[in-house]
């Protein structure tokens, strides 16, 4: 009994993930659609490109803007980093537009198509892609580590 629920246990710890995205690892990711770029500033290409999909309502998302921040200061010019914002430029211009930089940007997706095209149900959500646009890790970008970047060599 205990064994069965453990593995219930961990079944419902990884559903939340298996539900919010619409890709696999190892697989081709959706090639992200931004209409507009936060100071008309997208970030310079890289080997690795972590998309970002963010909500202002949401205290996660933004504690999660400086783990972005750093992870974008000691990776340099091997990470990209995109923020996908489904919210109006007015809304969140002032709270995200001092952490763009040329590693760092902020596109705006008006309509949802990338949220809808990655499956996202929860935010913070990411998904780290690699040169050739595979999904190589995904979930919680207070998660992510440099361990797990510096596997994807």
């Amino acid at each position: 009994m205990k064994k069965f629920l453990l593995a219930l246990a961990a079944l419902c710890a990884a559903t939340p993930a298996a539900l919010a995205q619409n890709i696999a690892l190892d697989e081709r990711a959706p090639e992200p659609r931004i209409q507009s770029w936060l100071d008309d500033r997208e970030p310079a290409p890289a080997p690795l490109t972590y998309i970002e999909f963010f909500h202002s309502s949401n205290k996660s998302s933004q504690a999660s803007l400086d783990r972005l921040q750093e992870l974008s200061a000691e990776y340099g010019d091997r990470l990209r980093i995109i923020v996908v914002v489904h919210e109006p430029r007015e809304k969140v211009a002032q709270l995200l537009a001092p952490r763009i930089s040329d590693r760092l940007g902020v596109g705006f997706d008006p309509t949802g198509r990338n949220f809808t095209a990655y499956g996202v149900t929860y935010v913070p959500f990411g998904v780290l892609l690699g040169p050739r646009n595979r999904a190589l890790w995904m979930g919680n970008t207070l998660q992510l580590t440099p361990e797990i970047i510096d596997r994807t060599k």
